[in-house]
């Protein structure tokens, strides 16, 4: 079915009464339409001139998806900020994944995903041209963030998005499995297949389920989730041998080392600490400053090319006070800053913080015709050309804001480990 599902279609070639031989059942089932299986002799579809009943399952077009959705697309497919450097931050539903306008057939961030399928059935007559065919949509999506205790579920979106000279409708019920250090369950719909007669008609409300047994501690990787699809051509009759076909579906990590919860995220994707200079002002444009103005390039920390590495077990108020309070001292200065502090770039929870004072440039970020700028920082100590570090005159509420909710809370939410990297974006 899809480019990350296991399907299992079990065609069924209908019957009726007995009668005479079906014209396919001598001849070798014909290719260019997936699995074909030969109509029973004297169904109600042979009498019809039906031979062959056909099933191919693949990752869905995009004329299929927006048929099921009936949207556009995100105006920004990718992501939706920009951050220096070109880094991005996908922070999309579930919803806006399955309409992302690219052709692949799983579509993710490292907190939802959904994947896009597509099955055609097909009654082929005796000379095997196409008499009816159905086309089902198969949407799966999960925003995994949303469940806690290293267990989520998807939402099963089915739609027939084409019908055609299809007398008595199609029938698909959706189970998994899923390997690694994973259970399930299922199957959408307590296993019962939905019916679809109608073009246009559809379910959205089937459910699957999964969870990790991961123990404190520990982290499980490459958890996979996989599909199976029992696809059949209505009219009733004998049932057909099963035709397998696996494939891999999304790549999870389920861990319990980030908070007194387990949980899960979809792996390929870095996690990312976004900042906005509306709410952090002068702690956001710190942070975008030591991007764009510390020379050396091995010093651009928190970029999608060298990103921050979490410390988990490092002395952070130590390194804190290596950075601000050895000499030379960072002087704090109610006079220029009211509530002065010294907040620190790269952070003192990340691998590179802790840098010793002398190597870093002090620097005062200044609000300018009601907005905040880099364009309007002042440099008071040292040189960006040479510094590893930045030390900048921030309030304490921008500083504890910038740190204590989305720092913090990105290591929560994202779920970054001990040595994980994530990046810092930076947006208005």
């Amino acid at each position: 079915m899809l480019a990350s599902l296991a399907l299992t279609a079990t065609l069924l070639a209908l019957t009726g009464s007995p009668a005479v031989a079906a014209p396919a059942a001598n001849r070798a089932a014909p290719e260019g339409h997936g699995t074909c299986t030969a109509t029973a002799p004297g169904s109600k579809p042979q009498r019809r001139g039906t031979a062959w009943s056909c099933l191919e399952a693949g990752p869905a077009p995009a004329w299929v998806v927006s048929r099921m959705t009936r949207t556009a697309p995100p105006a920004v497919p990718a992501a939706r900020a920009a951050g220096p450097g070109g880094s991005r931050h996908d922070g999309r539903t579930p919803e806006e994944l399955c309409v992302d306008d690219s052709p692949a057939a799983v579509v993710s961030n490292r907190l939802a995903y959904c994947v896009r399928g597509v099955a055609r059935y097909k009654r082929l007559g005796a000379d095997n041209k196409v008499e009816g065919e159905a086309i089902v949509g198969i949407l799966i999506s999960s925003g995994i963030k949303e469940t806690p205790n290293a267990a989520w579920q998807e939402r099963v979106h089915v739609v027939a998005v084409e019908m055609h000279n299809m007398p008595d409708g199609v029938s698909i019920a959706v189970s998994s499995t899923c390997s690694g250090i994973c259970t399930t369950q299922g199957p959408a719909w307590g296993g019962s297949p939905v019916i679809l007669r109608e073009e246009g008609k559809g379910r959205s409300d089937g459910v699957l389920g999964y969870s990790s047994p991961v123990g404190k501690g520990s982290k499980a990787p490459n958890i996979r989730p996989s599909y199976h699809l029992d696809g059949r051509i209505l009219g009733g009759g004998i049932p057909q041998p099963p035709v397998n076909v696996d494939q891999a579906g999304p790549s999870l990590r389920c861990d319990d080392q980030v908070t007194r919860w387990p949980g899960c995220i979809v792996e390929g994707h870095m996690a990312d600490v976004t900042i906005r200079k509306s709410l952090y002002g002068a702690a956001a444009v710190t942070y975008e400053w030591a991007q764009k103005n510390l020379s050396n390039p091995t010093n651009n920390y928190g970029t999608e090319k060298n990103p921050l590495h979490r410390d988990a077990i490092g002395d952070t108020d130590k390194k804190r006070t290596i950075t601000c309070d050895h000499a030379p001292r960072f002087v704090r200065d109610n006079l220029l800053v009211p509530d002065d502090q010294c907040d620190e770039f790269p952070f003192a929870m990340s691998v590179e913080g802790g840098k010793p004072g002398s190597m870093c440039v002090d620097i005062l970020p200044q609000k300018v015709a009601g907005a905040w700028d880099v364009a309007n920082v002042r440099i008071m100590r040292g040189d960006k050309a040479t510094a590893i570090c930045v030390r900048s005159h921030v309030t304490k509420e921008q500083n504890e804001g910038a740190g204590r909710k989305e720092v913090s809370g990105a290591v929560t939410s994202a779920r970054i480990l001990d040595r994980e990297p994530f990046q810092v974006i930076i947006t208005d």
